[in-house]
């Protein structure tokens, strides 16, 4: 288990996570944090991991669907050019919503997780396949109860 205490060592292991994914990564994020997700290495592994042609999925459940468009997210641009891939839902029921904590995960055991979305500080690992099962249930949870968000869309249909 590694402490993440600061943005350059989070993006490093969000980065190896992507890398290390075989078919699937979940993200869980309050609005796609720009100093993460916009950060060109993690972009790369995510581009690399999309065009990698092992039928991967990468599931990213919101708590604002509306940010990452106004801010005009480097990764909802990648997303567009690979629909296949990258999935979006938004977190709308209320008891949900009041976790405002964030993951990103991948099948092969890796995981960070932030208590407060918002912030770097969390914990991550790079082989935590038993934790990584338990943050996937919890995932998958929320991904039932939430809305898909069509207008990501390139084309808004």
């Amino acid at each position: 288990m590694i402490r993440v205490s600061d943005h350059p060592t989070a993006i490093a292991l969000a980065t190896q996570i992507v890398a290390n994914a075989r078919r699937r990564v979940w993200i869980r994020s309050l609005d796609m944090e720009s100093w993460l997700f916009d950060h060109a290495d993690l972009l790369t592994a995510l581009r690399d991991f999309a065009t990698a042609g092992r039928d991967g999925q990468v599931l990213i459940l919101l708590h604002d669907a509306t940010a990452p468009q106004a801010a005009h997210a480097k990764l909802l641009e990648l997303a567009q050019r690979l629909p296949s891939v990258f999935q979006f839902r938004e977190v709308n029921d209320p008891v949900y919503r009041e976790d405002r904590s964030a993951m990103l995960a991948n099948d092969t055991g890796g995981y960070y997780t932030r208590t407060l979305g918002e912030r770097a500080e969390g914990i991550a690992c790079l082989d935590g396949r038993g934790r990584v099962r338990q943050l996937q249930q919890r995932f998958e949870e929320i991904w039932e109860r939430s809305r898909p968000i069509a207008e990501y869309r390139a084309l808004g249909i």
